[in-house]
């Protein structure tokens, strides 16, 4: 049985466009014989993994039995999320070096790079004049003077409250909440955010001594 494992690396918030390619994949094991079931399961995922490659999902190798047993119901799932509706097994039987051999023939769909959180703060950060900070009744609303990504990871909005500066972390996990530090002249602290798909959001700001509610909302002309 061979003990290269797989582990694909997706993220809470990847999506797959429905862009088909047209796939047909020969699987093998390693030519090391336990049982029938084993080197054919062995075979089908190899098969998977090829079509997950092929779609464009990264890949990185896991080396122990233990991964292997732990991983496959994962790579199975994962493979279901990109082979479209339709695809075929076809079960060859061991070939005369001992490996095993099935082939997939089926489509895979291409990944959407951009998660839902990435394209929603694309839409803030390419029409923030469009949205306006509310910091509650007391703290009023103020103008977002810039919105911008810092790197793939960090997400930067300035507001028009002394001098205002929320910087948001852990873009990469694809989560539509994001957490992050606020800096004014005045006080700094922590935020989470809450955002949907149009760049609005809705959160709370705290700091060592007070808390409250925050917002990001388009404007009402």
């Amino acid at each position: 049985m061979k003990y290269a494992a797989l582990i694909f690396a997706i993220t809470s918030g990847f999506a797959f466009a429905q862009t088909p390619i047209d796939v047909q994949i020969k699987g093998f094991d390693d030519g090391v014989k336990t049982t029938m079931q084993t080197d054919y399961k062995e075979a089908v995922l190899f098969a998977k993994r090829e079509a997950i490659e092929r779609s464009g999902v990264k890949v990185k190798s896991l080396t122990t039995v233990k991964d292997f047993v732990l991983q496959s119901d994962y790579i199975e799932s994962t493979a279901e999320a990109v082979l479209l509706p339709g695809y075929t097994i076809l079960d060859i039987g061991y070939q005369i070096d001992g490996s095993y051999l099935v082939v997939l023939t089926g489509q895979v769909a291409q990944p959407d790079q951009q998660s839902p959180i990435n394209s929603a703060l694309k839409q803030l950060e390419q029409n923030h004049q469009k949205y306006e900070f509310e910091l509650g009744a007391l703290l009023g609303t103020h103008k977002i003077t810039k919105a911008y990504f810092a790197n793939s990871n960090k997400f930067v909005i300035h507001y028009a409250f002394k001098n205002g500066v929320i910087t948001l972390s852990d873009l990469d996990q694809g989560l539509m909440v994001l957490q992050g530090e606020y800096k004014t002249d005045a006080d700094s602290g922590t935020v989470t955010l809450d955002f949907n798909q149009d760049g609005s959001a809705k959160g709370k700001w705290r700091n060592f001594l007070a808390s409250g509610d925050i917002q990001i909302k388009l404007k009402s002309y």
